[in-house]
């Protein structure tokens, strides 16, 4: 999806990151239409196969100064992540900690900066 790629990327090439994470977010938005979940009204496979977006997303937009699902842009898909993240207390359990995954993402971050730096 480009959206880890975007986190540290600048600049014009940030915007076309971006773009194309919205454009693959835009497929699902269009698959989940209509329905709670991606399967209907319970969890199913695609729903446990996608989840990662929910609970990785908020943190790469946070680290990396974007937002990739706006409510106005992509309702469905916005209150799916909420549904998923909410509803069920497996999830909600298993799921890693917000600051975890801030932590692991600022250390991602820098690291592959200072790669870049390095060339």
């Amino acid at each position: 999806m480009g959206s880890f790629e975007a986190c540290k990327a600048q600049g014009e090439g940030k915007e076309k990151l971006i773009e194309s994470a919205q454009e693959s977010l835009g497929f699902l938005e269009k698959e989940i239409e209509g329905k709670k979940y991606f399967g209907g009204e319970s969890i199913g496979y695609l729903d446990l196969a996608v989840g990662w977006i929910p609970i990785w997303l908020d943190v790469m937009e946070e680290i990396g100064e974007m937002k990739l699902i706006q409510p106005d842009k992509f309702p469905c898909l916005y209150q799916w992540s909420k549904n998923f993240l909410t509803d069920n207390p497996v999830v909600k359990e298993l799921a890693p900690s917000r600051e975890s995954l801030l932590e692991y993402f600022h250390a991602s971050i820098a690291y592959l900066r200072s790669l870049e730096a390095n060339k």
